[in-house]
């Protein structure tokens, strides 16, 4: 869709990695007057934090673009499984049992 535009689109790198897309208007040429654009970069927002930004621009009347932006995915949470303990095996003695126990190993089972 992007390649359709041309040179309709202007597209953004910002330092973050994030590719930010811009309608190019060509309908829409003005002039901004230079006391506004130095006004524009002299205010810094890098300060306050994005919820206090958006929450301003809504009490102003003003609809944020985060609305009208992609969604951020959540990534999956793999949730990890409780170490099971492994169970020993070892040989079981019943010396306790010695005088007990009889041994049948000499009388063989009758047919």
């Amino acid at each position: 869709m992007t390649e359709a535009l041309g040179d309709q689109i202007i597209f953004v790198n910002r330092p973050d990695k994030k590719k930010i897309l811009f309608f190019n208007d060509k309908s829409c040429q003005f002039s901004v007057d230079e006391e506004f654009q130095k006004l524009w970069r002299s205010v810094t927002v890098d300060s306050m934090d994005d919820e206090k930004i958006e929450e301003y621009l809504k009490r102003q009347g003003i609809s944020s673009m985060q609305e009208s932006g992609p969604k951020k995915v959540a990534p999956v949470q793999r949730r990890k499984k409780p170490a099971s303990q492994k169970k020993r095996r070892f040989k079981t003695h019943n010396e306790h049992l010695a005088g007990v126990l009889k041994d049948y190993s000499d009388i063989t089972p009758g047919k």
